[in-house]
């Protein structure tokens, strides 16, 4: 008879994320999960795999909860485009608040894993397509409202929204600064102004 799991694994694989979004893919070693998770590193291994596979499963879990937020927010406010100005402002006070020298988990793992793993290329590809469609789906709303002309490229302009998401990120990383920040978005969502 198996015996029972001495920890939750729920708790464990956010832990874990923490871990990988605090120190990257490479710099996580196995003692630093176990000693983070409190679980030993057999029974990290039984439950989630090798190292990629919970790395994997964590991101996943990220991915998730991101996406959540983000559709939650962009049905928020009085107005699609005040929907979508209000998440960036919610992006701008988190990446200059506690934890803002961590950035977006996504754009981290893209950056130090997609050049050389076409498996974690391939989960933030697919990530990136769902955050667009969520953004092209708030400006098509935008759109039927009269909120924005009928003619406007509510796909393109989706793909440059997150373009910017990820933009922030990056910058937010190196010079987390409330004023550049803002004035970086302001730029950016101009092409909402119609």
């Amino acid at each position: 008879m198996a015996r029972p799991k001495e920890f939750d694994p729920d708790q464990a694989l956010d832990a874990a994320m923490q871990c990988f979004w605090e120190h990257g893919f490479e710099a996580t070693s196995m003692s630093v999960l176990t000693k983070r998770t409190g679980v030993q590193k057999a029974s990290l291994y039984a439950t989630f795999g090798d190292k990629q596979a919970l790395f994997r499963k964590a991101l996943a879990r990220y991915q998730d909860a991101s996406l959540e937020r983000l559709r939650a927010r962009l049905h928020d406010g009085a107005t699609a485009l005040d929907d979508i100005r209000g998440f960036f402002g919610d992006v701008v006070k988190h990446s200059t608040g506690d934890g803002a020298k961590r950035g977006c988990l996504c754009v981290n793992t893209a950056i130090e894993l997609a050049p050389h793993d076409a498996e974690v290329a391939d989960l933030c590809r697919r990530h990136t397509e769902r955050v667009e469609q969520l953004f092209e789906s708030a400006l098509d709303k935008a759109i039927a409202a009269k909120e924005l002309p009928r003619n406007f490229d509510s796909a393109a302009t989706a793909r440059f929204l997150v373009a910017t998401l990820h933009g922030l990120s990056v910058a937010a990383k190196a010079t987390p600064s409330t004023k550049r920040l803002k004035d970086i978005l302001a730029v950016a969502l101009s092409v909402l102004d119609h």
